[in-house]
């Protein structure tokens, strides 16, 4: 059933009990919910529901018969200045314009608009899910009586401080996301902070995940995080990457003292009297991997030698290994810096994959293939040559190598690979001065490139402000290409802007 009357549409729902939605439809800047359309609703209504297609809305009236409101889906509220309740609501009341149950056990909803400090009311022991919201507050003191902090409570807010008390026995780690002036943060007591798993934490630290949150809780997050031992070494590594100088601090000042062991390499004989690194074992965080062991040549590192090595963080490997197996030192987390001889030819598939800490990496001027996700998600990756005689790049062999903001494809490439230059940084400009958004970047692809493949996502990162700023959805690129050529086909057929060299 929809009831309509004076500029609102209120409606059962069907999914919740008792919940009605309540919609906004005029144009004035002050909304007065009308108690007689309630009445209209009969005894169903427990919880009113709050939205508006007004987006400068600045004062909300709620009359006596609402019994509870939920303004979690109003969200043009950043102009609201006030919330007002009839006196004779025995359900609900305001105590300078922010809405508290009755009883003012519950604070419901502080207008975004009030800024400077405020100090909850002792006997307040809930704050409703998103009750500070893109809040202007800088400063706000939470009463001991506090029991319960809702989802999403302070997400966007511009609150600098935050001192949670011993009453509050858990919160949902979404409760100061976006809250990036966060600058002091402190639990009183044990509280949980509700962060499942280890990937999660890392995604917090490092900056990359969904959720973004200040440095101040992210720490206080990880101080109260149970596994902190067995994830230590990705936490630290995390905090690098995202330049998390304070988090970093803490992870290395409380790390339990341990001694470096001289790693063990197993082995095993090649046809021609040499020998492949089949293992790693140790905790050494350098190693210079030997030319020799018990006589015999290393000539290459087997598939998987060093896999998940959590320590390592620079490897130099000898003149004369050829050949660098698959997942040779996949996600070995902490590893900054290789150096591969130029004996090296070869360089199997996902040898470097989710090595996020890489900066730096040299290819031999033997490579021809990168085979695929050789370099997939280094995040760190800063730089890297292409030698002249490569000739492949294959599927998502630099996917999301997000700081590699340069890279020149050498004269004499014949194919890439789908997603093979997929989220690079070079799929985009930097921000615009005084804007937002990301440029344009011009990147050449040679008249030698006879295949481009654009399985998957494509070949470039889409970037939906693009739409915005230049009418169509694509990537952020000005393609340099030689007239005729199958990049200038594919820069065509794919609607990315070209120029010709």
């Amino acid at each position: 059933m929809m009831i309509k009357s004076n500029g609102f549409e209120f409606w059962d729902c069907a999914w919740s009990k008792g919940a009605w939605e309540l919609k906004y439809t005029g144009e004035e800047k002050h909304m007065i919910i009308p108690g007689e359309l309630i009445d209209q609703a009969g005894e169903d209504v427990e919880t009113v529901r709050l939205s508006s297609e007004t987006k400068d809305l600045e004062s909300i009236y709620i009359p006596e018969n609402v019994k509870d409101v939920w303004m979690g889906t109003l969200y043009a509220t950043n102009s609201l200045k006030e919330i007002r309740v009839s006196e004779e609501s025995p359900y609900l009341k305001s105590v300078d314009g922010v809405l508290f149950t009755k009883d003012g056990k519950k604070l419901i909803k502080m207008p975004p608009v009030k800024s400077g400090r405020f100090d909850i009311p002792e006997g307040t022991e809930e704050i409703e899910n998103s009750a500070f919201d893109k809040s202007h507050l800088e400063s706000v003191t939470f009463p001991k009586s506090l029991k319960k902090i809702g989802s999403y409570a302070f997400s966007g807010s511009k609150i600098r401080s935050a001192v949670i008390p011993e009453g509050v026995e858990e919160i949902e780690d979404n409760v100061f996301s976006q809250a990036f002036d966060l600058e002091e943060f402190e639990l009183l007591g044990n509280t949980k902070i509700d962060i499942d798993m280890a990937s999660e934490m890392e995604d917090r630290i490092s900056g990359e995940g969904f959720f973004h949150t200040s440095e101040a809780y992210t720490l206080a997050c990880l101080k109260v995080y149970p596994e902190i031992e067995s994830c230590r070494r990705r936490f630290i590594a995390a905090a690098k990457r995202g330049k998390r100088e304070k988090i970093l601090q803490y992870l290395m000042d409380t790390k339990p003292a341990a001694e470096e062991q001289k790693g063990t390499f197993e082995t095993v004989d090649l046809d021609d009297g040499t020998i492949s690194i089949k293992k790693y074992e140790g905790n050494e965080e350098i190693i210079n991997i030997p030319a020799e062991i018990d006589g015999k040549k290393v000539t290459a590192i087997g598939d998987s030698a060093f896999e998940k090595n959590e320590y390592l963080m620079k490897v130099t490997l000898p003149e004369g290994v050829t050949a660098v197996g698959k997942k040779a030192f996949r996600g070995c987390i902490s590893l900054e810096e290789v150096s591969l001889p130029e004996s090296c030819v070869s360089i199997g598939r996902e040898a470097f994959f989710e090595c996020k800490s890489m900066k730096k990496a040299n290819l031999p001027k033997g490579i021809t293939i990168l085979e695929s996700k050789v370099f997939c998600d280094c995040v760190s990756l800063e730089s890297l040559t292409l030698p002249d005689g490569l000739v492949k790049i294959g599927n998502a062999a630099l996917k999301n190598c997000d700081s590699l903001n340069e890279l020149l494809l050498p004269d004499g490439l014949l194919s890439l690979g789908k997603e093979s230059l997929y989220g690079c940084g070079f799929n985009h400009g930097p921000v615009p001065e005084g804007g937002w958004g990301y440029g344009l970047k011009e990147f050449y692809i040679p008249a030698s490139v006879k295949q481009i493949d654009d399985g998957g996502s494509g070949i470039f990162a889409c970037y939906p402000k693009a739409q915005e700023l230049f009418g169509v959805f694509e990537p952020k690129m000005m393609l340099k290409v030689v007239r005729g050529s199958v990049a200038h086909r594919y820069a065509s057929k794919k609607k990315i802007r070209f120029t010709f060299v």
